[in-house]
């Protein structure tokens, strides 16, 4: 798929035609789909994230925030390094490569940069993933069950064996809807590596997750028979070298 780009003024447009036979700013402007009856639910965390729906499809809505003591200071700015540095851009590049190679990641649909000078804010629009649970949620719920554990492990390994490292691999980014599908979400900052280092602080990252989460139900770590089986399914999946 070649994605379609326009510029307006100093506000940069990527998306797929296939999709949108257009592109209005219109489309990342929370109050318009407020106006329009198309907010269909907001996802919570750090960044600003809408279920809307124009009435054909079903997008995820996400503008780019920051995290820590730098976001008291600047909320949803960004240093101007050029278009293809911008975070938006690269993760939709990304998001469309994993998505046309097969890995189950939502389908991008458009992206925005606008520039002020030396910063810039963006936003990113991308198919919604329907009838998903995070498995953060599965967890406080105490429904995570073995086989997630270890579809989880497999499909952590087909990104691994693509190369893909993800910089916040975590319970609230890893998805698995009604059959069982399990989908990672949110590469911002995400991108291809060489190596073979960073997997396994990508796991170590995940686990730090699991025994987060799970110590403010049990008050306990992530127990280790458990995370044995997120282990097994990475194995299971390591000689799987194609997608």
């Amino acid at each position: 798929m070649t994605p379609s780009y326009q510029r307006i003024q100093n506000t940069h447009l990527i998306y797929n035609p296939k999709i949108l036979e257009t592109l209005s700013p219109d489309l990342f402007d929370p109050e318009f789909w407020h106006r329009s009856g198309g907010v269909e639910g907001e996802a919570p965390g750090r960044g600003s994230t809408l279920f809307v729906s124009d009435g054909s499809f079903e997008f995820a809505l996400r503008h780019y925030k920051r995290g820590g003591f730098i976001s008291k200071l600047i909320s949803d700015r960004y240093v101007w390094q050029g278009l293809s540095q911008t975070r938006a851009w690269q993760e939709w590049h990304l998001l469309q490569w994993m998505f046309e190679q097969g890995l189950p990641v939502p389908q991008p649909v458009a992206a925005r940069v606008e520039r002020q000078e030396w910063t810039y804010r963006a936003d990113l629009l991308t198919m919604t993933l329907p009838h998903c649970q995070s498995l953060a949620v599965l967890i406080n719920k105490l429904t995570l069950s073995d086989k997630i554990l270890e579809g989880t492990g497999e499909t952590i390994k087909r990104f691994h064996n693509a190369g893909i490292y993800h910089a916040d691999l975590n319970a609230h980014n890893i998805l698995v809807n009604r059959e069982g599908v399990i989908y990672i979400i949110d590469f911002d900052r995400g991108c291809q590596k060489s190596g073979e280092g960073w997997k396994k602080k990508n796991l170590a990252r995940l686990h730090r997750s699991f025994s987060k989460i799970y110590k403010t139900i049990e008050q306990i770590s992530f127990p280790k028979k458990e995370w044995a089986h997120v282990i097994q399914g990475y194995k299971t999946g390591q000689d799987n070298k194609t997608i």
